[in-house]
Order: structure tokens, then C-alpha cells, then sequence
């Protein structure tokens, strides 16, 4: 017997018939390949243009304590016009200092004080860059930070 008659052996088994018209298992992989980028990009349709920060913030300004009061003055006379009237936003400049993302889980204390000092490049949002705001002393930013966190308490943001 010749290598290539055995190895014809090795590759059929005559005692086994196999239909002709036997359907073919193929391979699911081009199958779920498939599913995965329509899935893709449906989801990057449902979230294109959609804001990641709502432009405006809504809250009820409370009884604020003396620093914050300052700190509202200092907000509306130097922030008002990238973060609107009480850092509430309305603007597509900055977002609003009110919001949840703020709070002081996410956004502490001196990250606040950081950002005012140095500034901040663009991030992937709408809104613009944030200058360095080196006019406010380290008093100044201490009484916007206490605004920001009064009226967050008052309102409820955790």
C-alpha cells in the first residue's frame, strides 16, 4: 500500500455513509460579529449629541452662612458669566457649579481650589476650557467652595 492510499484510509471510513444533503454546521462567530457592531453603533447614535452635564442647574437658594454669601457675591461678580447667576449655568461656557457632579465625593475641596489656581484644559464635553482665576485669594476661593457646598446640602445632593 502506498503513503498516499493510506492516508485516503485515514481520511474516509467506508463502514460510515454520509448524506449529501446533510446540512453543514457553520460557524457562529461571523453571526455575533455582526449582532456586536449593530448593537455599536445603535448605541453610539442614541448617545450622540446628548449632554453628559445638563446646561442648568435649578436649586433653592438657602439661609446662607457669611462665608457663603461672600462666596455667592464672588461667584456672580467673577463666575456668572461662564457659570451663570449663583453657578446655576445657563451658559454653554461652563457648566453649572450646582450641579451633582460637584459634590464633594467626586469633586473635593482641593480639586476646587486646584482648578481656580491653575485652570483646566477643554475635557470631552461641550463647555470650554476653564481659565486660572488668579485675582481670588485662597480666603475668596474658600468662601465659593462654601457656597457651593451649602447650597448643595440644602437642596439634597449626596
Amino acid at each position: 500500500m502506498t503513503p498516499d492510499q493510506k492516508h485516503e484510509q485515514r481520511k474516509y471510513n467506508p463502514n460510515i455513509t454520509v448524506k449529501t444533503d446533510a446540512p453543514v454546521a457553520k460557524s457562529p462567530l461571523k453571526w455575533m460579529g455582526l449582532v456586536m457592531l449593530i448593537l455599536a453603533v445603535l448605541t453610539t447614535m442614541s448617545m450622540w449629541g446628548r449632554e453628559k452635564i445638563s446646561i442648568k442647574a435649578s436649586p433653592i437658594i438657602p439661609e446662607l452662612s457669611a462665608k457663603a454669601t461672600h462666596g455667592r457675591e464672588l461667584i456672580n461678580a467673577q463666575c456668572a458669566d461662564c457659570h451663570g447667576v449663583d453657578g446655576t449655568g445657563h451658559s454653554t461656557k461652563g457648566p453649572p457649579l450646582l450641579h451633582p457632579m460637584y459634590r464633594e465625593e467626586i469633586f473635593p475641596d482641593f480639586h476646587f481650589k486646584r482648578v481656580l489656581r491653575e485652570g483646566r484644559p477643554q475635557n470631552n464635553w461641550r463647555f470650554g476650557p476653564m481659565p486660572a482665576q488668579p485675582q481670588l485669594s485662597d480666603a475668596d476661593m474658600v468662601d465659593i467652595i462654601a457656597f457651593v457646598r451649602e447650597v448643595h446640602t440644602a437642596t439634597g445632593v449626596q
